[in-house]
Order: C-alpha cells, then structure tokens, then sequence
C-alpha cells in the first residue's frame, strides 16, 4: 500500500473540524431564515429538507470551486482547500457535482416516502443512494488514508489538501477500498429484497392499515407507526419490560395539545391493530415543527392510552 502522504493532503481531523464549522455556519443561516419562514416550512413538510439542500449546494458549491479559492469558512480557517489532482482549484460545476454526490443521500436518508413506494422498484434504487452512500462516504473517509477521498473526492478526481503546502504527487488509493466499497453498495440493494417481503406480512400490513387510516385525518401530515418494548426499573432495582405501540405523527396545524384527536388515533390503532389489545399501551406522540435540513425546530406531546380501558369504553357506548 502506498505510503500516507502527511505533507499535502489534508489530515482526517483538520477536515472533519473545517467541516464541522461550515455546518454551524448553515445553522446559523437556517435559524434566521426559520424565524421568518417558520410557517411555510411546517407547511413544506418532508420536502422542507430540499431548501437545505439547495442552501447547502450555494455555499459549498461556489465557495469550494475557483470562485472560492477551494475555501469555505470552514476550509479557510483550518487552512485546507479543494483542489483536483494538479492541485488546480475546480470549476463552479464540478463543486456542484461534488457537493451532490455527497448530500444526496443524507438528503434523502430522512425523506418521507408513500406506503406504495416501499413496494416499487424506487425501493432498491433508494436504498444504493442512501445506505450505499453514506456507508462509503463514512467507511472512506475513516479507512482511506492514503488521498483521504471520500466517496464524492473520488467520484469527481478531487482532493483536499493544506493550503500553504506545495502541491504533490497525491499517491493512489488501496483497491481493496474499492472492492469494499462495491460490497457496501451490493448489501445496500440486496437488503431490501428481505425488507419488501416482509412488510407484506402480519403485522407489518395491519400496521401499514393504521398508517394509512391516520393519515387521513385532517391535518396529519406525516405519519409513522411502530411496535416496540421498552424497560422501566421498579423499586427494589428490578426491571420490567412494557410491550406498546407507538404513532407518530407529523401535524400541518398545531393541535399538539388536541387530546381528542389523541384519542381517536388511538382507536384507530385498536380497531386496526388488533395485537395492540396484547399491549401495554398505545403511545400517541404528535409533533409540529419543521425540519429544513440545516436546521429545525419543533414541539410535541405524547398521550398513552390502555388499550384495555379504551376497549371497554367502546364496548360501553355500544
């Protein structure tokens, strides 16, 4: 294996700081853009991410080609710059390029997808693009010590490297990188096969039922559904397990504090769920608030029920 080269090529720290400063940076710019623009990012929803995204693009885009010496904030103050392997800075569309290949799939990591697209073809080109993705892009950047190129370096011939060392010969990367990274991708579409087959079965489909019932109330906006256990320690030191089912949802209008909409969702889940009888309790945690990638803000409030009591309050006004 090629020996690391310490002179030129930035170090795994100085990076990983620089980078660590930029997104402050869009934090920041994310928080007063939220103050004004609260409302119509609640509204946006799952797509509210793609403002980030495209915040994102600007500031590494431009900064880290020519127009920006290679330099972000963040590069600038660490002394680290993005350069091809000439030690040229690159041009506005290549650092576009760049910066997508390497946000995409975080991007889309956190998306909110429809109950038909987890049995489509999408599915598996999702999961290449955001569990592929990003398990390269992590595995890259701790393992490849030699250019230090992470997935979007490598795909675009980029490298970062100290700005005020003379450029060098920037050395090539181990294959077995590759090798491994191909596997990381293979996993990354195979993964699914199991995953699709399995939602179609119990209890998988009768909570996708809930999901969609839900979410066709008034105001929901995003719904997720999940069957869990949790441990709660009891006096004496013992523990206990508790069995619940738990309904997230995402509202479009304030209505955290609604306990009857609470309420209802939970009847739902008992009319459609029937395992939820065998719980503990049905959890419904409601949230508004918005999340632009860069930046979010929100408040919830959770409500239990006893799926036994709400039974029997059925059975009474029946």
């Amino acid at each position: 294996m090629t020996e690391v080269h310490k002179g030129w090529i930035a170090g795994f720290w100085r990076r990983i700081f620089a980078f660590v400063i930029d997104c402050w940076v869009l934090g920041l710019i994310g928080f007063f853009i939220g103050l004004i623009f609260d409302d119509v990012f609640v509204q946006l929803g799952g797509w509210g991410r793609l403002v980030g995204f495209i915040i994102g693009l600007l500031y590494f885009g431009v900064l880290n080609s020519a127009i920006g010496g290679g330099q972000t904030a963040g590069k600038r103050l660490l002394k680290v710059r993005v350069v091809n392997s000439s030690g040229q800075t690159i041009s506005l569309g290549e650092s576009l390029l760049r910066y997508s290949v390497f946000a995409v799939p975080f991007l889309l990591n956190r998306a909110q997808f429809s109950i038909e697209f987890l049995d489509s073809f999408f599915l598996y080109l999702m999961s290449l693009i955001v569990f592929g993705g990003i398990l390269s892009i992590l595995y890259l950047y701790l393992f490849n010590r030699v250019t230090r190129q992470s997935l979007h370096d490598l795909a675009l011939g980029t490298y970062v490297v100290n700005a005020n060392v003379p450029a060098q010969e920037p050395g090539k990367i181990w294959k077995g990188h590759l090798v491994i990274v191909g596997l990381l991708c293979t996993a990354a579409i195979v993964v699914p096969v199991y995953t699709s087959s399995l939602v179609k079965e119990e209890p998988f489909i009768e909570m996708f039922t809930v999901q969609s019932t839900v979410a066709a109330l008034p105001d929901i906006r995003h719904v997720e559904v999940s069957s869990g256990t949790s441990f709660i320690n009891a006096k004496g030191g013992k523990s206990s397990s508790v069995a619940f089912v738990s309904v997230k949802v995402a509202l479009s209008v304030n209505r955290i504090d609604d306990e009857d909409l609470a309420r209802e969702i939970a009847l739902i889940v008992l009319n459609e769920y029937p395992d939820a009888l065998s719980k503990k309790a049905i959890r419904v945690v409601m949230v508004y608030g918005y999340d632009i990638g860069i930046w979010g803000a929100s408040s919830s409030h959770y409500y239990d029920f006893d799926p036994l009591v709400l039974e029997g309050e059925l059975s009474f006004q029946d």
